[in-house]
């Protein structure tokens, strides 16, 4: 298809220049009159076969475009169905080592409210308990990151529904506040622990609304 298209446009440029060569000596010849005819017909031939191999052209050309754009269709489709899959089980994974270090704190949190007497004090209570889980803290922040790729990835495809895209978006942005919820802690602790119940929810609806995708 690329080489009829090659073929087309090298035979409109022939045409074209002898067009042009034959329209300059019909003009410089329109008192002889029969040398000016048979020039005439020359040019209009010549005219007649850029007609032609234009059309020619531009309808190949079409047809590669269309053969393009269903390869890059075809692609991203199998691009798509490969981030998908990669998202929702990165997301599962992420989704419950949030939903465990949210636990975690929040009854380590309880337990030094309960132990601590009138000496509680939160700021140096979050303090150590957010120490304790540093690991898990780097480990959920490197896993949003990664998840955001990911969901960058899939509301660039053309190929993607909005309704898809909606979706995983959404996942992934009630699933980093669940991350910063765990990762950042702050306010009471009645607070905490009613976030985390009502994010830990969100997460699970989340996960069911991904698989059904």
């Amino acid at each position: 298809m690329e080489t009829l298209s090659g073929f087309l446009s090298l035979i409109f440029l022939i045409a074209l220049v002898v067009a042009i060569v034959y329209g300059i000596k019909w003009w410089k010849s329109r008192k002889h009159e029969d040398k000016s005819k048979k020039l005439k017909k020359k040019t209009l031939i010549a005219v007649a076969v850029i007609v032609i191999s234009f059309i020619g052209f531009s309808t190949v050309n079409g047809q590669i475009e269309e053969q393009q754009e269903a390869q890059v269709q075809k692609k991203e489709k199998t691009h798509y169905k490969d981030d998908k899959e990669q998202f929702i089980e990165k997301y599962k994974g992420l989704g419950a080592t949030v939903e465990s270090l949210s636990s975690k704190e929040g009854d380590e949190w309880g337990d030094a409210i309960d132990n601590s007497g009138d000496d509680f004090d939160v700021d140096s209570t979050i303090e150590s308990i957010q120490d304790k889980h540093s690991d898990d803290i780097d480990t959920i922040n490197d896993g949003i990151s990664e998840l955001h790729e990911l969901d960058q990835k899939i509301q660039n495809n053309h190929s993607v529904n909005e309704s898809d895209k909606k979706t995983i978006h959404q996942s992934y942005l009630d699933l980093k506040h669940f991350a910063d919820h765990a990762t950042s802690i702050s306010g009471s602790y009645n607070d905490f622990t009613d976030e985390h119940n009502s994010l830990d929810r969100k997460t699970s609806d989340h996960v069911e609304e991904l698989e059904d995708l």
